[in-house]
């Protein structure tokens, strides 16, 4: 674990929506303008917000709240650690190494309690970004799906036509279960 006197509750920041690398300026500009709007006009959000969204908020409030508790906790083990040393009452100086070590409790507990709320603020993250892109997979495939219904679409249409213009041409019905012989000889140049 580390050395309390060494941590350092400021590294543990709040985490944003996204990803300062992740967004677009003009994105981040729309953001903005969103928001300035948001507060002007004082719209209820709460509503809007997803669960995992209220969540990061929560888990960042509780940071900042940790943060602060840690920085109370530390002022109070330097007083205790004054009160015990500069000696005096017996029943005061027990009473100082008490809060020493009550502080100290703390403050060990605050720093656990910091380092998972990081590991959870970075597995929402990691899940945010494989959720992002299992949606653009999707969307691709989607996209692929598309074209391929489209070119099978613009096959059966040049399809029909050629039967229609054998049609036209010969005065016959077309064989339309030659399927594969008229395949080889589409493939076959002109």
């Amino acid at each position: 674990m580390t050395d309390i006197d060494d941590f350092a509750p400021e590294l543990f920041g709040l985490w944003p929506a996204h990803h300062a690398y992740d967004s677009d300026p003009a994105e981040a500009l729309d953001a903005d303008r969103a928001k300035a709007v948001a507060e002007a006009c004082m719209l209820e959000t709460k509503s809007a917000a997803s669960p995992a969204e209220e969540l990061r908020v929560l888990l960042n409030e509780m940071t900042a709240e940790m943060r602060e508790q840690f920085s109370a906790f530390r002022d109070l083990r330097r007083a205790a650690e004054q009160a015990a040393s500069s000696g005096g009452d017996d029943a005061a100086s027990k009473l100082a190494r008490a809060d020493l070590k009550a502080a100290t409790d703390a403050m060990s507990l605050i720093v656990r309690t910091l380092e998972k709320i990081d590991q959870l603020q970075r597995q929402f993250a990691r899940d945010r970004e494989q959720a992002a892109e299992e949606s653009e997979a999707a969307r691709g495939l989607d996209h692929v799906k598309a074209k391929f219904l489209a070119r099978i679409e613009e096959r059966a249409e040049a399809r029909a036509r050629q039967l229609l213009a054998e049609w036209q041409r010969d005065g016959a019905r077309p064989n339309i279960d030659d399927g594969p012989a008229l395949a080889s000889r589409e493939a076959e140049p002109d």
